[in-house]
C-alpha cells in the first residue's frame, strides 16, 4: 500500500488516524477494526511517555465561555514533523465533574472549536469523544463531554502554517455539572509503526510470472483463468452465470494483472457472485492437514456493499457444520473462509478501503456465527479498490488434543495475520476437505448495485506460495 506510505511530515498516516465516526472506547477505528492499544485512547505526553501524565497544557475549565490551552510546543513538533499531527487528547487531571463543549456540529459558531494560530481561528476538521459506558462512537453529535470517564478528541488541519509564534485551542463551555475539572492536553497516539518490510519470496520466486507453477510437485491446483475449459480444473461451480474470464473491461477500468482474469459478479438483488470448490479426496487423491492458498484480487471502484460478507478460503464443512450459522463442535466441521467489511465511508480517513480478513469456524468459537478477524498486522487487510492485492493464506489444522491449530494470511508478501493456537477440530477424522472459492455478500442482505472484483493466478499447494516474482 505504498501510497499509504507516502506521507508529508506534518500529517499522520490515515491508517493510524483516529475517526470520527468511528472513535469508540475499543477502537480509533471501528470500520476499519483498527483497535486502540489501550482501551479510552493512547496518548503520549509532554515528556513522550505512552499513557504519560505531563500533559502538553493544562488548565481550569470555565463555568462559561471558553476554556483555553498555549499549545504552541505541540503544534510546533507537529510542522516540523517531529511528531504526527494525529490530533489532541484532552483528559481531566484527577476527579472532577462533567463539562459539556460546543462540538464543531454546534448550530453557534462562537460555541465550536477553534484551534487560534497566530490570531487565524481553524476550525476543527473532526472532534468527538470517548464514553467509557456505551462501545457506540460520539461523533457527530453538537457537544463534546469530558470527565475524568471521558477523554476529548480534537483534530485541525495545520496546512500552509509555518513558524508558528502562538497556538491556542479553545473549546466553547456549554454546561457544567459538579466540581470545576482541570483538564490537561496530550497528543493522540493510535495505531502500531507499520514497518515497509519487503515481501516475502516463497515457492512462486522460482517461476516469473507464474510460469510452470503448476507443474511443481508442491502444488495442487494452478488457475489462470486463460483456457476457456477452466472450470474443469475445479469440483464444482465454475459454471456460474455470475462468472467471466475477461483480458479487458474498460466500463470499470481493468488493468490485467496477466492475460485474462476472472470477473466475479455479484447481481443488484442477490448475495452471492462465486462458489467454486477444490476438493482434495476428489481431485488430488487424499485430504490434507496444512495446505496454503494464493490468488491475487481486484476490487473494482463500484464495490459498495451495505454488509460486509465472505472471501475464499480453506475449509471442512462436510456438508454438516460451519457455514450459516452451523455452530461447530469439533467433531462435526469447520471452516476458515475469508471475509470482507464494509468500505470505511466519506469522512473517515480510509474511506473507501475495503477492509478483509477471515471469517472462522473453530471448535472454541463462542458465538453460533464465526468469528471475524480482520488482517490488521502492519495494516496488510486494508485493501485498495481498483488495485490488485495478493492474498495468501495458511491452515494447519490442530492435532486433536492441543489447541495448536494455525491460520496466517500475508497481503502482499507482508505477513498480516497469524493466529497458532487455535482448535479447528477434536477428532483426527476432520481434515481439509476442500478450498472455497467464495464470494458472498452478507449476512443476508442483498447488495444494491451489481457490484464486481476480480481474481487471479490461483494457487493450491503444500507450501508457502508468495507473490509473483517481479510483482506485489
Amino acid at each position: 500500500m505504498e501510497w499509504l506510505l507516502l506521507v508529508l511530515a506534518a500529517q499522520a498516516d490515515p491508517r493510524a488516524q483516529w475517526a470520527e465516526d468511528g472513535a469508540t472506547r475499543e477502537f480509533y477505528n471501528r470500520p476499519a477494526d483498527l483497535r486502540w492499544r489501550h482501551a479510552m485512547g493512547d496518548w503520549r505526553d509532554a515528556e513522550g511517555k505512552p499513557q504519560g501524565d505531563a500533559p502538553f497544557a493544562e488548565a481550569e475549565t470555565p463555568a462559561s465561555g471558553a476554556a483555553a490551552w498555549d499549545v504552541t510546543p505541540l503544534v510546533r513538533k507537529w510542522l516540523d514533523g517531529s511528531l504526527p499531527n494525529r490530533g489532541f487528547l484532552v483528559r481531566a487531571l484527577g476527579a472532577g465533574g462533567t463539562v459539556r463543549f460546543g462540538s464543531r456540529e454546534h448550530a453557534e459558531a462562537a460555541g465550536r472549536p477553534q484551534l487560534v494560530v497566530d490570531g487565524r481561528a481553524i476550525a476543527a476538521e473532526a472532534d468527538t469523544y470517548l464514553d467509557r459506558s456505551t462501545y457506540r462512537a460520539m461523533g457527530g453529535g453538537d457537544s463534546l463531554a469530558l470527565s475524568s470517564n471521558n477523554p476529548v478528541l480534537l483534530r485541525f488541519r495545520l496546512d500552509g502554517l509555518r513558524d508558528v509564534k502562538a497556538a491556542e485551542l479553545r473549546l466553547g463551555v456549554l454546561q457544567t455539572s459538579g466540581p470545576r475539572a482541570r483538564a490537561g492536553v496530550f497528543v493522540c497516539d493510535p495505531g502500531v509503526a507499520a514497518k515497509a518490510a519487503p515481501p516475502v519470496p516463497g515457492l512462486a520466486e522460482r517461476y516469473p510470472g507464474d510460469r510452470g507453477i503448476g507443474k511443481d510437485p508442491a502444488v495442487y491446483l494452478f488457475s489462470d483463468f486463460e483456457a476457456d475449459d477452466w472450470g474443469s480444473a475445479w469440483g464444482r461451480g465454475a459454471d456460474a452465470a455470475t462468472l467471466a474470464p475477461v483480458a479487458e473491461d474498460a466500463e470499470r477500468r481493468l488493468e490485467p494483472l496477466q492475460g485474462r482474469a476472472l470477473r466475479v459478479r455479484i447481481p443488484k438483488g442477490t448475495n452471492t457472485g462465486m462458489n467454486v470448490e477444490y476438493l482434495f479426496a476428489k481431485q488430488a487423491g487424499a485430504e490434507p492437514e496444512e495446505a496454503y492458498l494464493r490468488y491475487y484480487v481486484r476490487f473494482s471502484g463500484d464495490w459498495k456493499t451495505v454488509q460486509g460478507g465472505k472471501m475464499p478460503g480453506i475449509s471442512g464443512t462436510y456438508g454438516k457444520a460451519g457455514w450459516g450459522g452451523r455452530k461447530v463442535n469439533g467433531t462435526d466441521g469447520w471452516s476458515a473462509r475469508g471475509s470482507f467489511a464494509v468500505a470505511p465511508p466519506e469522512g473517515n480517513p480510509l474511506a473507501g478501503v475495503v477492509p478483509v480478513g477471515n471469517y472462522v469456524y473453530h471448535a472454541d468459537m463462542p458465538g453460533t456465527y464465526g468469528d471475524i478477524w480482520t488482517w490488521v498486522d502492519g495494516y496488510g487487510g486494508l485493501l485498495e479498490r481498483d488495485r490488485w492485492h495478493c492474498l495468501e493464506q495458511h491452515v494447519k489444522l490442530n492435532a486433536p488434543d492441543r489447541k495448536d491449530g494455525v491460520l496466517r494470511a500475508w497481503v502482499d508478501g507482508r505477513p498480516a495475520f497469524e493466529k497458532t493456537d487455535l482448535r479447528f477440530r477434536s477428532v483426527d477424522r476432520l481434515r481439509i476437505e476442500k478450498v472455497w472459492m467464495n464470494v458472498y455478500h452478507g449476512g443476508k442482505l442483498p447488495v444494491d448495485r451489481d457490484v464486481h472484483l476480480y481474481i487471479d493466478n490461483v494457487v493450491i499447494s503444500r507450501q508457502y506460495v508468495g507473490p509473483m516474482a517481479g510483482k506485489p
